[in-house]
């Protein structure tokens, strides 16, 4: 189902625009979805901007991290995975990743930890026959 309103789906492509410049080019499905509501993806854009563009003072490499980490206490692939990703790229190391999920394992427990390292599938399993 896509929603029909000629005029909502205008302002949705707007705020889509929007969003995509904020977020440095690219949208996922999960923010195209929201466009069938121009208020929620305005939302969304508001809540993105109040969080990432607007008196930052956390370097961004701890903001992935600790969004990260909130993505694998709730359970929610996309941003854990999303997240670790931008983690590494704004300079984090494979080290400090395991540290947080050494966290989560501690205070949510191996339910969340064992979907956490299956879907995480950047980091590679260690095989008993290497050195």
């Amino acid at each position: 189902m896509k929603q029909m309103n000629f005029e909502k789906l205008a302002r949705s492509q707007k705020i889509l625009e929007d969003l995509k410049i904020a977020r440095g080019g690219s949208l996922l499905d999960s923010h195209r979805v929201m466009g069938n509501d121009p208020n929620l993806v305005n939302a969304f854009l508001q809540q993105y901007i109040n969080c990432n563009k607007s008196d930052i003072s956390i370097p961004k490499k701890y903001r992935e991290l600790i969004v990260m980490a909130i993505g694998m206490a709730t359970g929610t692939d996309t941003t854990m995975k999303v997240h670790a990703q931008l983690a590494l790229e704004n300079g984090a190391t494979m080290d400090e990743i395991f540290e947080v999920i050494r966290m989560i394992f501690f205070t949510c427990g191996v339910s969340k930890l064992l979907p956490a390292l299956e879907t995480l599938d950047m980091f590679e399993p260690v095989d008993l026959e290497e050195n």
